[in-house]
């Protein structure tokens, strides 16, 4: 073998033998973006795995305070009931709210006019239908719903 043969192929072997510098910083690069863009979806998914269930607790408090109400006499206020429902949840009582109104006149079919303010104490006459509004917060103030309830003594 001559000595030109020997260089040029030592030259081919040296070149296959491994990589540059600059190609491992390139590959570490790419891999970092790789990476970084893999968290970002991560982190994308545990925070809407949060909404989710913070809003399915909030649909259980609604639906509990509801639940609460219906079962309850009729009364002029019934915070008690949806504070109770905060409670059973782990959630503070002040993260509920329920206001009532009173049907006062079912001619017009105005959901302005036809409802007034509950008036109390003890006002509350048999067969009132009554429209509760009850809103519940989550405890960091995030996510906020309101449900409407209407309720009667009238079977």
């Amino acid at each position: 073998m001559e000595t030109s043969d020997l260089a040029s192929s030592r030259h081919r072997h040296g070149a296959d033998a491994g990589f540059s510098v600059v190609e491992a910083v390139i590959t570490i690069v790419l891999t970092g973006l790789v990476v970084v863009g893999l968290m970002a979806g991560i982190r994308t998914l545990i925070v809407s795995s949060s909404v989710v269930y913070n809003s399915a607790q909030l649909e259980t408090v609604l639906v509990n305070a509801a639940d609460r109400i219906e079962r309850a006499p009729q009364l002029c206020e019934y915070e008690d009931y949806v504070d109770a429902a905060a409670l059973a949840n782990g959630w503070p009582a002040s993260t509920t709210t329920a206001s009532v109104e009173r049907l006062k006149d079912v001619t017009t079919g105005n959901p302005a006019t036809d409802w007034e303010d509950q008036p109390c104490p003890d006002d509350v006459q048999p067969f009132d239908v009554q429209r509760l509004v009850i809103t519940a917060t989550t405890p960091d103030g995030e996510i906020t719903r309101t449900m409407l309830v209407i309720k009667s003594d009238a079977e």
